[in-house]
């Protein structure tokens, strides 16, 4: 028997255990998708017992507490005018000199308008989850090849419909099955959400995703008509990008804080699959080669995508309870 390692992570048992096996044989939850630029597998799961009642409107009252928010108010004067009894911005209506730039920043509030709330400096992405249902929400994660501007394999997007939270991966069995993906995201997917959650994402996939997007399309359907394709990668999406967020809000309790070891240490629980994503690409490259023997390697690549998408809902349900 071959003993194959790729570094800390011995793919024999997974040779061996699924050679000869097809992917369709892995994974009755399986449809090809069709499409004018070609086809591509999908798979796809339904959690229930994912968290559908996640808090959003709890950023909305810590908006409203945040002083600093309105023009020439920094930690000193938030706390003198909180020592004052000044606790909201609510409050701040009937000050003098702060009820102008407060009574705007509530009327924003008021109308969910987050592209002008998140513009204040003293507001970040999470801050304006409120303006959102949950069903807006696209969970999303890519794999690659892992050369940079190198195909992207696997797609997974999870979203929340009827009170459940679904699971969807498209994969390409095929290179040549990327640009039927990109097609099937930008008619079929996008246009029914309104915010990106990802871990990282705001730095790698989408990004990404906007690279590719123009390689094989000119046009990229995350900007809107007026922004220029090679000077922004996302305008059309509000983006929420917990790994900033984890970092920020668990500083100094965690010594790193890479998607894995926040499931490890924020959510106590640990995944089946070990497989580490700097080798995504070379299991790819493997099972091209010889697409029987290392098909196993296929499986590790979709259960690393599958628990990617499926933790950020958990991830971000516990940011907002700590927020």
């Amino acid at each position: 028997m071959d003993y194959y390692k790729f570094e800390r992570f011995d793919i024999t048992p997974l040779v061996e255990q699924y050679r000869g096996k097809r992917l369709e044989d892995l994974y009755q939850n399986n449809r090809v998708i069709k499409n004018d630029m070609g086809e591509f597998i999908e798979l796809f799961w339904e959690e229930r017992d994912i968290p559908n009642e996640i808090n959003l409107l709890k950023t909305q009252k810590k908006l409203l507490y945040n002083l600093k928010t309105v023009s020439y108010i920094g930690e000193l004067i938030e706390k003198k005018l909180n020592r004052r009894g000044i606790k909201t911005l609510i409050d701040l209506k009937y000050n003098l000199n702060f009820s102008a730039t407060a009574n705007e920043i509530i009327s924003l509030i008021k109308n969910k308008d987050y592209k002008t709330l998140t513009k204040n400096r003293y507001i970040n992405d999470l801050d304006v989850s409120f303006c959102f249902k949950i069903e807006d929400f696209l969970f999303l994660d890519i794999e690659t090849l892992g050369i940079i501007d190198s195909p992207v394999i696997l797609i997974g997007i999870g979203f929340f419909k009827n009170g459940n939270f679904k699971i969807h991966l498209f994969f390409a069995r095929e290179l040549e099955e990327e640009i039927a993906i990109y097609e099937h995201l930008k008619t079929k997917i996008l246009p029914n959400f309104k915010c990106f959650i990802t871990y990282n994402g705001k730095t790698f996939d989408i990004p990404y995703l906007s690279n590719r997007f123009l390689y094989f399309f000119d046009e990229n359907p995350m900007i809107s008509e007026e922004d220029s394709p090679y000077e922004k990668n996302n305008t059309k999406f509000h983006h929420i990008d917990l790994y900033h967020h984890c970092r920020r809000l668990y500083k100094g309790q965690y010594d790193k804080f890479s998607l894995t070891n926040m499931e490890e240490k924020l959510l106590r629980w640990t995944r089946d699959n070990t497989l580490p994503s700097n080798l995504v690409g070379l299991c790819y490259r493997k099972y091209k080669e010889n697409s029987e023997r290392y098909i196993g390697l296929i499986k590790e690549i979709i259960e690393h995508n599958y628990y990617d998408i499926y933790s950020m809902p958990l991830i971000l349900n516990t940011l907002l309870k700590d927020f």
